[in-house]
Formats: C-alpha cells, sequence, structure tokens
C-alpha cells in the first residue's frame, strides 16, 4: 500500500493548533491557541489550501472544534469551537463577524465537543462535567468524572462516551451512566468511532485502545514513546494518532503501518478528510495534510524541504531512552535493514548522535534529527519568537492541560515558574510543583550565577537597568539556594542535576535581606523588536505568492521566479544578519522586493512583507536611504500599514488592519535603534518638543490602557512611559496631575504582584509627589 505523503501546509495560526475538523475534501476548520477559529479551502483543481475566514470572538485559547452538518436552516452547516474563556461559539462559515449563538454553562476551560447525528452538541470541560445542548440550551447534565473531561464522543443521539483526566471511560445513555471502561493508567485524551464495532481510546499513557461499546477492550496499540493527545478512524477503516513524540502514526490490522514524523515538538490533533487524507495540527503552528494520492501530492521541493525541516529538529534524549554514546555505531549501520516500521536507530556521526527512522514501505532509513542531552549554544528552542534552552510540555493533571513552558539555565527555576503560573493563570499553590519539575528535568547542566536580568517578551532582550552589570556578566561560579519565593534557601551545590533540591537564584540574592530596589526611571534606551522566526515568515509569503498566482485577477501581483530568488537571498542575510555593512545593489534589489509586497499586494495579504521590513531596517542601512513616492521610508511604512486611515473618526478597523498596523508600528520603533533611521525620525518630526495639548491626550490614552489592561507587560510599560514623561517634562508632569495618574497607576499595580511593577510604581508616585 502507498505510503502516506506531505500534499498541502496551512499557514497562518500564530499559536499551537490545537483541533481541527474535516469539513469536506475541500475545507477543514482549525482553532487554536491564538483565540481564532479559521476555516481553510482549497483552490479549485490545486492541492493549495488558502485561510478563507478568520473568525474572532474568543477572549483566550481556542481549544476545541466541531462542524455541524448543513440543514435547510443553515445551508452553510456551523462550526462551533469551545474555549478556555468557559464558552461555546457558535458559528455560521459565511459570517465570520460575529457568533450566531454564544453558550455560556461551563465554568471551566471547554476542551472536547462533538456533534450527534441528529445536530445535538456535546460539550466536556475542565469542570469535570459533560452537557448536552438541544436547540442551543443545556438538556442535561452528566456527572461523574473526578477530574477534567478532556475527550466527548456522540456515538448516537441518546449514546455519548467520554474519557477523562481521572483514567477512566464512561458510557451514558439517556443522561444515565451504563457503564464506566478502565484501562488506561493515565488522563484519556482522545476518542473516534470505530464503525460496527466500538470506538477507539488514546491516552497520557501512551496507548491506542480499541473498545466494543459492550465493555471489552479488545486490542492495544503500543508504539508512541510518549502522550497521545489525539486519535481518529480514516474512512478507510485504517485508525491515525498522534502526540508528543512529534508523530502521527497510522495503524492497520493492530499494527503501525506507517510514522508521520513532524517538524514540531507537540502533535495536538490529528483528523481525516472524507477521501481518506489525514490533517494534522501541531505547536509550531501550522496544519498540514497527508495524501497517498499521486496526483494530491506536494511538489518533489515541498517534500524535500518538510523532510529536513524533521531532520533538522532536536529530539530530547527521555524520547529515545538512556544513551552510551561510546557505545553507539556510526553511519555504517544504516546500511543494515531494519526490523519494523518506525524501528529507530542511532548512530554516531563525529560529534553528533542522529536518530532514524526505519520506514518499511520504502525499505530505507530517514533522518529524525539530532539527538540532545544537554543545552547548547545551537540546540536552543523557539518559543513566541524567543529562543531558550528547555521547551518543556508541563501537564499538572487534575484538569490543567499541558502548556508550554519556557526555561533558560540561567533562569531561577522559581522565577520562571511564577511566571509561568501568572501567563497560565493557575493556581500559585502549583508554585512548588512546577519548579521541582523544572529542577529535575533541566538536569546535566552546570550553572553559573543567574542573571536576575529582566527579559522583553517581545524581543527576548533585558530591560535597560541604570548601574546593572551586562546581562552576560559573571560574577559567581556557584549556585546560590535562595527560594525567593516561598523559603529561606536549602543547601548549596556546584550541579543542579546533583540535587533535585537546588533552586538556582541570583547571586545577589540572600535569605535574610532584600536587595535596594535599582531605579529605572527614566528610561533612557529604545526597545527593538529583533526577535524572528524568517523561515515562518517566507513560508507565509511563499503560500500568499501561490494564492495570487492561482487567481487569474491578482497573478499580474504575484513575484516573479527572479524575485522569489532575490527574497530567497535576503532570508539568507536575516538568519545570519551583520548589522549596518551592506548598502549594496543586491540589498536594494532584495529591498525592492519587499516594497512589493507592502504597496503591491492586497491589503490584508502583505503583513509578511511589513514582518520583514522591520527586521530589514535593524540590518541594512539602504532601508533608512530608501525612496517611496519621493518621501523615505518613514512614508513606505506609512502607506503600508494605511496609518492615515486611524486618523478618521469613523474608521472600524478589522483585524487585518489592526496587524498591519502593529507591524507598521514596530518597524517606526526600529527605526530608532539605528542612527541612519534616528536621523530620519528627527527630519520627520513636527516639533521638537511636543506642547500641552499633546502631552495632555498621550497621557490620557496610556491611563486608558491602565484602566482595562490586566497584562503585566503592558502595565509595566505603561508606567515606565508615565515615569519617563513627567521626569522629562514639567508639561507633562502638570498633565499627570490633572488626570489623577498617581491613582490610576497605583490601582494598575494592584492588579498584579510582581516586584518590578511595585518598584516602578513606588518610582513613579515619588515623582508625582
Amino acid at each position: 500500500m502507498a505510503q502516506f505523503k506531505l500534499s498541502a501546509t496551512l499557514i497562518g495560526h500564530e499559536q499551537d493548533v490545537r483541533g481541527i475538523r474535516a469539513v469536506s475534501d475541500s475545507a477543514v476548520a482549525s482553532v487554536s491557541r491564538d483565540k481564532t477559529v479559521r476555516l481553510w479551502s482549497r483552490l479549485a483543481t490545486t492541492n493549495v489550501f488558502t485561510e478563507d475566514k478568520v473568525f474572532f470572538g474568543h477572549t483566550h485559547f481556542v481549544t476545541s472544534v466541531a462542524v455541524f452538518p448543513a440543514t435547510p436552516e443553515h445551508p452553510n452547516g456551523l462550526i462551533a469551537s469551545g474555549s478556555s474563556d468557559k464558552t461555546i461559539n457558535i458559528w455560521d462559515p459565511e459570517h465570520p463577524q460575529d457568533p450566531i449563538y454564544s453558550l455560556i454553562s461551563h465554568t471551566e476551560n471547554i476542551c472536547a465537543l462533538d456533534v450527534s447525528p441528529s445536530g445535538y452538541l456535546v460539550s466536556g470541560s475542565w469542570d469535570k462535567t459533560v452537557k448536552l445542548w438541544v436547540n442551543w440550551q443545556v438538556s442535561y447534565t452528566l456527572q461523574g468524572h473526578t477530574a477534567a473531561v478532556w475527550a466527548v464522543l456522540a456515538i448516537q443521539d441518546d449514546i455519548i462516551i467520554t474519557g477523562s483526566a481521572d483514567k477512566l471511560i464512561m458510557k451514558w445513555e439517556n443522561g444515565k451512566r451504563t457503564h464506566v471502561f478502565s484501562g488506561h493508567t493515565d488522563c484519556v485524551r482522545g476518542l473516534s468511532v470505530l464503525p460496527d464495532l466500538g470506538f477507539v481510546s488514546c491516552g497520557n499513557d501512551s496507548t491506542v485502545k480499541i473498545w466494543t461499546l459492550s465493555g471489552d477492550c479488545i486490542q492495544e496499540l503500543n508504539g508512541h514513546t510518549s502522550f497521545i493527545y489525539s486519535v481518529s478512524v480514516l474512512s478507510t477503516g485504517e485508525i491515525v494518532s498522534s502526540g508528543e513524540d512529534r508523530s502521527v502514526k497510522v495503524w492497520k490490522d493492530g499494527k503501525c503501518i506507517q510514522t508521520i514524523l513532524h517538524p514540531a515538538t507537540s502533535v495536538w490533533c490529528v483528523a481525516g478528510l472524507p477521501n481518506g487524507d489525514i490533517i494534522s495540527g501541531a505547536s509550531d503552528c501550522q496544519i498540514r495534510i497527508f495524501t497517498r494520492a499521486e496526483e494530491r501530492t506536494a511538489e518533489p521541493s515541498a517534500l524535500k524541504e518538510f523532510e529536513g525541516e524533521v531532520a533538522k529538529q532536536a529530539i530530547p534524549a527521555n524520547q529515545v531512552g538512556d544513551i552510551k554514546k561510546d557505545e553507539l555505531p556510526g553511519p555504517e549501520a544504516l546500511s543494515e535493514p531494519g526490523n519494523k516500521e518506525g524501528q529507530v536507530l542511532m548512530v554516531r556521526v563525529g560529534d553528533v548522535i542522529e536518530a532514524h527512522m526505519w520506514n518499511d514501505t520504502d525499505k530505507a532509513w530517514s533522518k529524525m534529527g539530532e539527538v540532545v542531552d544537554a543545552v547548547g549554544q545551537n540546540r536552543k528552542q523557539l518559543y513566541n519568537g524567543i529562543e531558550y534552552d528547555y521547551l518543556f510540555d508541563v501537564d499538572l493533571g487534575e484538569g490543567v492541560p499541558p502548556l508550554k513552558l519556557p526555561y533558560n539555565v540561567t533562569d531561577n527555576p522559581y522565577q520562571a515558574a511564577q511566571a509561568f503560573i501568572w501567563a497560565n493563570q493557575l493556581p500559585q499553590s502549583y508554585l512548588d510543583q512546577i519548579a521541582n519539575f523544572i529542577i529535575q528535568n533541566a538536569k546535566g547542566v552546570t550553572l553559573g550565577a543567574v542573571s536576575s536580568q529582566y527579559q522583553d517578551p517581545f524581543t527576548g532582550g533585558s530591560r535597560y537597568t541604570p548601574g546593572a552589570a551586562p546581562s552576560g556578566s559573571r560574577s559567581s561560579d556557584t549556585i546560590t539556594g535562595i527560594d525567593p519565593w516561598t523559603r529561606p534557601g536549602p543547601s548549596t551545590s556546584s550541579s543542579a542535576a546533583t540535587s533535585p533540591n537546588v533552586v538556582a537564584s541570583s547571586p545577589n540574592a540572600a535569605a535574610s535581606s532584600k536587595p535596594s530596589p535599582v531605579n529605572v526611571l527614566p528610561q533612557k534606551s529604545y526597545l527593538s523588536f529583533k526577535q524572528a522566526n524568517v523561515q515562518t515568515i517566507y513560508k507565509k509569503i511563499g503560500q500568499i505568492n501561490s494564492e495570487l498566482q492561482a487567481n487569474p485577477s491578482t497573478n499580474s501581483l504575484a513575484l516573479t521566479s527572479a524575485e522569489n530568488s532575490t527574497l530567497g537571498n535576503l532570508i539568507k542575510f536575516l538568519e545570519n544578519p551583520s548589522v549596518g555593512t551592506d548598502s549594496s545593489e543586491a540589498r536594494q534589489n532584495e529591498f525592492a522586493v519587499i516594497h512589493k509586497i507592502c504597496t503591491s499586494w492586497p491589503f490584508e495579504k502583505r503583513f509578511p512583507g511589513l514582518d520583514l521590513l522591520r527586521l530589514v531596517i535593524l540590518y541594512s542601512p539602504i532601508a533608512a536611504l530608501y525612496k517611496h513616492n519621493n518621501g523615505s521610508v518613514i512614508n513606505l511604512i506609512a502607506d503600508a500599514g494605511q496609518l492615515n486611515v486611524w486618523s478618521s473618526t469613523d474608521f472600524v478597523p478589522t483585524k487585518e488592519y489592526e496587524t498591519n498596523l502593529m507591524l507598521a508600528l514596530r518597524s517606526i520603533a526600529n527605526l530608532f535603534e539605528v542612527k541612519e533611521g534616528l536621523h530620519l525620525l528627527r527630519e520627520a518630526s513636527s516639533t521638537r518638543s511636543p506642547d500641552e495639548d499633546f502631552l495632555l491626550q498621550l497621557m490620557a490614552t496610556i491611563v486608558e490602557f491602565l484602566e482595562y489592561e490586566t497584562d503585566p507587560e503592558v502595565i509595566y510599560r505603561a508606567i515606565v512611559t508615565i515615569g519617563t514623561l513627567i521626569i522629562s517634562n514639567g508639561a507633562a508632569k502638570d498633565a499627570a496631575k490633572v488626570l489623577e495618574v498617581q491613582n490610576v497607576v497605583k490601582k494598575a499595580s494592584e492588579k498584579t504582584k510582581e516586584e518590578r511593577i511595585v518598584q516602578i510604581t513606588g518610582e513613579v508616585s515619588r515623582h508625582l509627589d
């Protein structure tokens, strides 16, 4: 039987893809932690899927999705989405502006949805309940699980199967529990109907189980090496599963017949299209479609690129077991055939350990990636545009989902744990559990003194702190075992690996006294936006360019082959830039391609060009010298982001406008970082000294932010801005007093207990007294 191969890659989500459902052979619905629901449609007679609709409405992560078939009342069908904002939204696919219904009853995250044969909706939640919705009202609530309900399955209108973090599967008939299926040894994460037999389940115990409705487990499928998050049954009767081992596995007659590796840590969800193709959604924000049909297979160049992305992945050693490097064979071992599909072989190539997987159909080994047992300079994990030494998946159990926990070996585990708790709104009681998880899993690294420098979540850079040592400096080579959050320090050690009780912290910390706060104000350095996943931007441009080429009305706007080649050279430059050293003709040609994307492409499609623009501004002086319509790059930014429309009082921005505005403002911010850009900005400024009216309006805008914002980073930056203004300008100080800024800042700081916000609030108050 033919192997599944890549058919299409769907790029658009900005965070992990947490749920996918097939609408038809040519349409897919997806949800993500980026708070959106998206509908993708295949272009006629091609393999290209385009982002057809984006549905905004949820205020937090969207974690589950279900699809209703078309009816006379709803001829377009419906899409249901569940979120950690505790609501279920019902959408008409042709009208993405607002949900037609919002269902409110659950008290926690809604992590599972399914639709019964007659169109009833079933939902499962962290609140340990399952609800059946009829005519958009709760018909009844099922209670019995003792932990979060991770999976629901509407076998029939009156038969529901549920799976939970309590390790149990339950069968419900007409609202009453009729059977309990036990067998999983960890959380049950996914369920799917197996026609004419029963259903399949998967879980954190790394197993897929096949059940009859009467309660018998007739087969267990083993092959995954970590948590299995999702399971589905294809139209061919084959089973597919996905999980934390970076793979989708295809099962037939109880055997794994193919393993599809992904260039992502977590493959959160897997489903099938009616034509037998496979859809997957992963932690790299991408959706992929795999097919056996030759006519739907991606171009050879795309296949090669995908294989290369997989091969470049760093594989944690805990996914392949203990490694004795000196005993590993060399690459000559790859000349011997494997024993079964999915067999993993590690070989030593110089100082690098490579993992290869046996493909039984092709009778060949394929490289999975390089095995990493400790962190290193070239083995970083990218998360939200920032590189980290580790990117853990923390499964806290009892209703708390696996969440991404980024960590650098120079971080204090308790500070990293506290930031993680705040970011994910977890109970403070989890602090010790998460910190110990970090200590136990970030082993094998001898730490020096830990930097207490703040990391900017936008750029990864440190905050300017007068008098502080550079972030790269080291004042000590020992670890001070002081927990700054909960207790006096335990014993010290030179290695975090030798004692699970060791907590790395700032070398300046002391158990008996609190360090004196350092004045931050006024802020004298500029913050820039340097971090980027350049390859993802490049892929998005390629995807949009393919869409433009495929449409006769826009193919004249698409990049030519020569422009594509020039763009490729620019991408190589941005992956390893040399700052401000090259204004050659080659750079000018590359900037001309950005100019075309930013000004010629449809407004809603030009955002990746704006993203490249803000990077080029930082690294090539040609950006500041470029002329646009008899103006400078500032005029280009204004036109590309259509900044002039924001001055209209009746303008209602769409999400596309907001995105382009954000990227345009980031480009302007980056101009401050280079002397050529700073010169342009000074020339373009309408006045050297802002008047009182402007300062009052500016201060009022910042005050408005502080009144409704809850994000600690936004609160901190806003207060720093206020403080810098009142120190630098007497009129600004007067405006602050008129607007009672001191009270506003104090109230804003009470929303969070971060020490830096408490300190900056006190500093501002001292200047306003």
